[in-house]
């Protein structure tokens, strides 16, 4: 093949096992896609920080099965290293600072930002100042998803994007952000299309999951005025062409509303807890 090199590799017996173990035949093809795949993941550059914008410290406190919904956040964006957030809330939120005082977050540098509920881009415009110059998550706290995150970002840097957002499939499109793309660059997104016939038509099964990528040109399009990201940001982003979609192949849940978080319940996996010795 012309885009390959052939190289020769001496490993030790149980960095083989653990490479062959990885290898799925769909995700991961085989050895060689293995050792490229993570290679790639420990040389590209990360994104070290996530903001998490919370605004009801209760859905995010509310316990799925075994795990409260940040304890699920923070689990998934320890196993990818991040560990610098930024948590935009009221600054109410006591309950939520308390919580997260606990030793089992020790390891996590928390820094909390007021947000006063006046949209999207504006909570995380007041994160502006904390954040550092590189690239960061950015994920709404009542969105619960099942995400690899060290291919997401590695999307996200291959895509050359200012912004890259996770999208979804669900049977029902209207109640979120649909999203329309072309070879995984979004080329529309309508928040919460009506049932007229006009918005039927820009109908897609495909959602906004509420993740994004960010470079920090993001701040670019974003000032003290701007308030959504979704019916403000997003849109200059895909007229520019800089905003690329990445499709999520694991679990979802939005605990929004009441209904919702049922069906997070009814569905989510419990967490396994040891076995008593």
């Amino acid at each position: 093949m012309k885009d390959r090199v052939r190289i020769s590799l001496t490993l030790r017996p149980e960095i083989v096992a653990l490479l062959d173990s990885k290898v799925d035949g769909t995700k991961i093809r085989n050895r060689s896609h293995a050792v490229e795949t993570y290679l790639r993941q420990a040389l590209a550059a990360k994104a070290g920080q996530a903001v998490i914008l919370v605004g009801d410290q209760s859905k995010v406190l509310t316990d799925i099965c075994g795990e409260t919904v940040i304890e699920k956040t923070l689990s998934m964006l320890k196993k990818a290293g991040i560990k610098r957030i930024i948590l935009s809330c009221k600054k109410s939120a006591d309950k939520l600072r308390e919580f997260l005082s606990k030793k089992a977050f020790s390891d996590f540098d928390f820094i909390f930002t007021e947000n006063n509920g006046n949209g999207t881009a504006a909570a995380l415009h007041g994160c502006k100042d904390k954040l550092l110059p590189e690239n960061f998550l950015l994920i709404y706290g009542d969105i619960l998803a099942e995400l690899d995150i060290y291919d997401f970002l590695d999307f996200h840097e291959t895509a050359h994007g200012v912004g890259t957002i996770v999208i979804t499939s669900v049977a029902d499109p209207k109640p979120w952000g649909v999203v329309k793309v072309k070879r995984n660059s979004v080329i529309e997104f309508h928040e919460k299309p009506k049932d007229g016939a006009e918005d039927r038509n820009k109908l897609t099964n495909l959602i906004h999951a509420g993740i994004y990528a960010f470079k920090p040109e993001i701040f670019g399009y974003i000032d003290a005025n701007t308030k959504s990201l979704e019916t403000e940001v997003m849109p200059k982003l895909i007229e520019e062409r800089q905003l690329f979609s990445y499709l999520l192949d694991g679990v979802w849940f939005n605990v929004s509303r009441d209904d919702l978080l049922t069906h997070a319940l009814k569905y989510c996996t419990p967490k396994k807890r040891p076995k008593k010795v």
